[in-house]
């Protein structure tokens, strides 16, 4: 069953390669690999982020207020037929706790109604529910397709899914043809041995974690994949120009 609803911490480490790999080794001790990511193998996450015309989105977000929130059109697939399934994803952050709510439609279904106006029926309540927090954001900002962010992803999981680590590289940034039709874009990361590291709790961290992570003298830091790129390729500059806000 696909889970609806996400209410999590979530922290993220800037990583090398050697590091990545090392704690890779380590976290396969105490946890198990995702499912979309058998034998620690990379999937690919292709996303649609939502923005007004001038950007107000992710310019509200990078100013680091203490609530903000974020709409994407996810899949994990490229290019799409009209019956693949996508992930149309609302993303809230208050106080530093994230709350993901999201709805799994066809393809044809999120281009009917984004681009068409055609509401989507549903047979359950929530997914009603967090279609209408969709409409409403998209309403309230009149957000359109802003950018399109792509990057491999390999991903563990603890047994009683209270605690995902991800590892995210390749991280691709595209502002034309903001599509899901297509691949590709222009890399944000400055380094191809660079690696971003989320980990995702519903509480702290256990000791085991939190031990191997003060070892590797590694502290969490803001990271955001789309404010990153608005921030480099839209305005200009590197990444140590600037700030980097958590999203």
């Amino acid at each position: 069953m696909i889970k609806p609803i996400f209410n999590r911490y979530e922290r993220k480490y800037i990583l090398s390669n050697d590091q990545k790999n090392e704690l890779q080794l380590f976290l396969k001790k105490y946890m198990i690999d995702d499912e979309y990511s058998k034998e620690g193998k990379a999937y690919t996450i292709y996303n649609i982020y939502f923005d007004t015309s001038d950007y107000n989105i992710i310019r509200n977000s990078i100013s680091k207020p203490k609530y903000k929130d974020k709409l994407r059109l996810r899949s994990y697939k490229c290019p799409l037929e009209p019956t693949d399934m996508v992930f149309l994803e609302i993303k809230k952050k208050y106080d530093g706790r994230v709350n993901k709510r999201r709805i799994n439609i066809t393809y044809q279904v999120a281009i009917d109604y984004l681009e068409k106006g055609i509401i989507p029926h549903f047979n359950l309540y929530m997914d009603e529910q967090v279609f209408l927090e969709i409409d409403y954001f998209i309403k309230i900002h009149k957000a359109k397709p802003g950018a399109f962010i792509s990057y491999e992803r390999t991903a563990l999981i603890s047994t009683s899914e209270e605690l995902r680590i991800t590892f995210d590289h390749e991280i691709l940034f595209r502002k034309q043809d903001v599509t899901l039709n297509q691949s590709g874009g222009l890399p944000i990361m400055d380094n191809e041995d660079t690696w971003l590291m989320e980990v995702k709790s519903n509480d702290n961290f256990p000791l085991w974690l939190a031990q191997k992570l003060s070892s590797f003298a590694l502290y969490s830091q803001g990271f955001s994949k789309y404010g990153t790129a608005y921030k480099q390729l839209l305005l200009g500059g590197t990444t140590d120009d600037y700030i980097l806000y958590d999203y």
